[in-house]
């Protein structure tokens, strides 16, 4: 297990931004926990907006940057998803967590948490986790490999092409994946993608034994849980609610006030109470349920479809 590095918002002074701490130490948790996992090649970076956003819901918000990104440790192995859970576990330690909220590969992670560790979290938020065949693993790696060797040598040519390829993004947010693609490990990542991830979605979602909300892009937009693999996820989830917003895989990135329009009410809904964590029997905490949130009518100004393994994927 790795300790890792993380972001808060809510302390004092956090910031937009966040305030960095490193894998050694962070403040004391005075409000509830959010913990927000990326994904594969991103960085605690990438909550800038969701962050504060939390924060003015009255939580307070540790973002995680995973083994082999962002600030945490470089690695040339202990990349699988159980490694990757493990890491968050051990980083984030006894503090109760009242929401964790996951990202494509951040997904995964979070969902192998909740089945290893039951009553780790009481709430959980899936945003477009992948499916073992929807994604083509060679191009990924290979793609991961090419704009984390850019990221170094052509910086700016790489923001101007992600600007110019993601459109829906905000100011600043092509800066920021620059940003993280130059933190990013990306030898190693893109070697332990190479040849696949082993991992059953269905089943990691059928184990999830708590209130969890399951936020998915739409298939011509880019998202990476497609055809029966999202058929299968989306019957397999036992206490969740699915929503599709209409936007691509990054729905964080492109799409956040559908994002937060879909949380909200499933937040008012699946409340619990605050405070040291209570199990039942076999480390359960009680299910919480809740109103089926409306869909969001919201849509982009533009469509795009990206290319090879999806830029904005992480």
């Amino acid at each position: 297990m790795t300790k890792l590095a993380t972001r808060r918002w809510g302390a004092e002074e956090s910031g937009r931004e966040g305030r960095p701490t490193s894998p050694e130490g962070r403040g004391a948790v005075h409000r509830p926990l959010a913990v927000l996992v990326h994904g594969v090649t991103s960085s605690s970076r990438t909550w800038w907006r969701v962050g504060p956003a939390l924060v003015g819901r009255g939580l307070q918000v540790l973002a995680i940057d995973l083994r082999g990104h962002g600030a945490s440790p470089r690695t040339v192995a202990g990349l699988s998803v159980a490694d990757l859970a493990a890491d968050v576990a051990e980083t984030v330690g006894d503090e109760p967590v009242d929401l964790l909220v996951g990202h494509s590969l951040g997904a995964l992670v979070a969902l192998e948490l909740v089945g290893r560790r039951p009553g780790f979290a009481r709430r959980l938020v899936l945003e477009d986790p992948p499916g073992s065949s929807s994604v083509d693993w060679a191009a990924l790696a290979a793609g991961i490999e090419a704009d984390t060797g850019r990221a170094g040598t052509d910086p700016e040519a790489l923001r101007r092409e992600l600007g110019a390829a993601n459109p829906t993004w905000p100011p600043g947010e092509a800066e920021r994946r620059v940003a993280d693609l130059a933190d990013c490990d990306g030898q190693a990542v893109a070697d332990a993608l190479r040849g696949g991830v082993a991992f059953d979605l269905a089943a990691l979602l059928a184990a999830a034994d708590l209130p969890t909300i399951l936020l998915l892009a739409e298939e011509a937009l880019g998202s990476n849980l497609t055809g029966l693999d999202r058929k299968a996820a989306v019957e397999a989830l036992r206490d969740g609610t699915t929503r599709v917003l209409p936007a691509g895989h990054s729905l964080h990135r492109e799409a956040l006030d559908p994002w937060l329009a879909a949380l909200d009410p499933w937040l008012a809904g699946s409340q619990t109470p605050i405070g040291p964590r209570r199990r039942q029997r076999g480390g359960r905490f009680a299910p919480a349920g809740g109103p089926t949130p409306p869909g969001s009518r919201w849509r982009p100004r533009l469509r795009w479809a990206g290319w090879g393994w999806r830029r904005g994927c992480g």
